[in-house]
């Protein structure tokens, strides 16, 4: 007898929350941090549940069996289903230098023993028909290899990994089930799966996997692969054609530039100033939420800014990690990493948003925040362990260089506290007509320093222009930064 048991299994996670610290300078006092905070209602944010993830469960959905034709061994078929909505998290690392990766060493060399070549697995014409149907030939195959080239993720498997990596990638873009794939491991397809994921944001429509395992007595012999498709063909269809408007709107008034800084800012700001944060969105795991309703959580952000920088030349994958607030740790997120002028960096375009910042429903005053935060713009793996912890899942290098840094690329940047500097940034805000002056720190004495001489010392006035006997600031102590409001 053949049985088929299929299960769906779901995950947890918490929305992220973040305050800032805003108040009110004064020329001869001014308010505690506390007492303001709890004026705008952001003293202590309530901590949010996010529907992303639903609680954890096992459910059987059916069990049937049926006879099977007559064979000296009985073959059995378990069907397995998975949800890819669970963002995996790691304990921290001890230090950014254990991010490092070596590319001569592929993340599933553990796993190549259980790699199997399709085409030489005992499967019926029907099997290899539908393979065959979706391109899955050795010549289809090696094209497929070819096109991913470059792609971070697919960069870190072996040849073995690769070949699966496009067999699953050509059955989810044709929306296929049952497609016999090159592996006897299910770790392998979950390893190979995610790393698809991770590389293409434009599978919209897909939020997990399921597969069969065929076996003889106790030893897997082959497994079929079907993805978790949210939609039919048609839908699929409808979708991608209002993405393709949404991106042609922001692509219309991209740079042209061959400097990939400011076409990585120009996503940053399009994507923040055209998407509002809300937990509550549709589709707000992939990017439907961000190009067609507006409004998203981390993981649309994260693969829209990935989309969208992939369409002009830019690197660009997703990572997955957790992230510590003032509320909670190890809450799941996701955000970037970028290959800006062939150097890599973070780039969190969540973070980033003041509708994130203020969190929806919050009664802060959304004038004394900015609307972009350049915190997590083209930033250092050391800079962003300050507050995010990156997941296992796909090895990250780790990013030292501060060259393309938006505060670096912006002068915006204090190696030193000397307040002459300080001055000549005020002077050149007021020339352009900023709605304020934002100075980022390298380091903890700097930024104490600064804060010490400007606002404890209150030398913030001397660089005021015209009639002003106060001034309101914004701190970011994790990152470091001081905002002055003109």
């Amino acid at each position: 007898m053949k049985k088929a048991v299929m299960t769906i299994k779901r995950g947890i996670a918490l929305v992220l929350v973040t305050a800032t610290c805003a108040l009110s300078l004064t020329g001869c006092e001014y308010e505690s941090f506390d007492d303001y905070l709890k004026a705008l209602g952001i003293k202590d944010p309530m901590e949010y549940s996010d529907d992303i993830f639903e609680a954890a469960s096992v459910e059987d959905i059916y069990v049937a069996e049926e006879d099977v034709p007559a064979q000296e061994v009985e073959q059995a078929a378990e069907e397995i289903s998975f949800d890819i909505g669970t963002l995996e998290s790691s304990e921290p690392e001890e230090d950014a230098a254990a991010l490092e990766f070596s590319t001569s060493e592929p993340a599933d060399i553990a796993l190549e023993a259980k790699y199997k070549n399709a085409s030489e697995a005992d499967i019926d014409e029907d099997m290899k028909a539908a393979r065959v149907a979706i391109g899955l030939t050795d010549d289809g195959i090696a094209k497929l290899k070819k096109q991913q080239e470059g792609l971070y993720a697919y960069e870190h498997l072996t040849d073995a990994g690769k070949t699966l990596y496009v067999e699953i990638l050509a059955t989810l873009n044709s929306l296929s089930k049952d497609i016999i794939v090159s592996t006897t491991s299910d770790d392998a397809i979950e390893m190979v799966f995610d790393y698809v994921m991770a590389d293409h944001p434009e599978i919209f429509y897909v939020d997990g996997y399921q597969y069969t395992n065929y076996s003889v007595g106790d030893t897997i012999t082959k497994i079929s692969f079907t993805g978790n498709y949210l939609y039919d063909a048609t839908e699929v269809a409808k979708r991608q054609a209002k993405i393709n408007e949404a991106v042609h709107a922001c692509l219309a008034n991209a740079p042209a530039s061959e400097d990939d800084y400011y076409i990585i800012k120009y996503i940053y700001e399009y994507l923040i100033a055209n998407t509002d944060y809300d937990i509550g969105a549709a589709d707000n795991q992939n990017i439907c939420s961000v190009f067609i309703n507006g409004k998203s959580v981390c993981n649309g952000y994260a693969k829209a800014a990935q989309y969208l920088l992939n369409k002009m030349g830019v690197s660009c994958t997703l990572v997955t990690g957790t992230v510590n607030t003032k509320n909670g740790k190890d809450i799941r997120h996701a955000w970037n990493l970028v290959l800006c002028n062939n150097t890599y960096y973070y780039l969190d375009v969540t973070w980033g948003d003041a509708s994130y910042q203020t969190v929806s429903g919050e009664s802060a005053d959304a004038t004394k925040l900015p609307d972009v935060n350049y915190d997590y713009l083209n930033v250092t793996t050391a800079e962003l362990l300050r507050n995010h912890t990156i997941s296992d899942i796909i090895r990250m290098p780790v990013c030292n260089s501060m060259t393309d840094n938006y505060y670096v690329r912006e002068d915006e940047y204090f190696t030193s506290a000397e307040l002459v500097l300080v001055g000549d940034l005020f002077d050149r805000r007021y020339k352009d007509d900023s709605r304020n002056v934002t100075i980022k720190c390298a380091s903890d004495e700097i930024y104490d320093a600064l804060f010490e001489e400007l606002i404890t010392n209150r030398k913030v006035f001397e660089y005021l222009q015209g009639d002003t006997s106060q001034v309101s600031y914004t701190t970011f102590e994790d990152t470091r930064t001081i905002i002055f409001w003109l």
